[in-house]
């Protein structure tokens, strides 16, 4: 069956070493814990575990991959979700559902989506596409 998820999020949490604040030198790499609350179709929190390069103190790209822990259509479950990110002012993320994690409500989901937050913004729109 096909399903078409939307919805909202916002940050909970953003650990990241070196942080972008530190003043460690550009171009660099760093390691981000980022958590996140999902309201709408999903309603649930998830955290992605990502690896970023800066090419600038406001320019990179940043792969992760996210676990999300929620409820569909009240039914429970969890999946992991393979972030690909951009970001230039505002970030722009791809998700790619990690074939064969889903349990529960995305027991055999497969499917894509993403979101673009705008810097300014701390709520921003997500959707997820997909089978199962």
């Amino acid at each position: 069956m096909t399903k078409h998820l939307t919805g909202s999020a916002t940050f909970t949490s953003w650990d990241e070493e070196p942080g972008y604040d530190t003043g460690a030198p550009v171009p660099r790499v760093a390691r981000a814990s980022v958590g996140f609350r999902l309201e709408g179709d999903i309603v649930g929190t998830s955290t992605c575990h990502y690896a970023m390069y800066y090419a600038s103190e406001t320019e990179g790209v940043g792969l992760g991959i996210e676990l999300l822990e929620a409820t569909v259509d009240g039914e429970e479950g969890t999946v992991a979700l393979r972030n690909e990110a951009a970001f230039a002012g505002a970030v722009d993320v791809t998700w790619t559902v990690v074939p064969g994690s889903g349990t529960g409500a995305f027991k055999g989901f497969e499917g894509s989506g993403g979101y673009r937050a705008e810097a300014s913004s701390t709520t921003w729109n997500w959707r997820l596409d997909g089978e199962g």
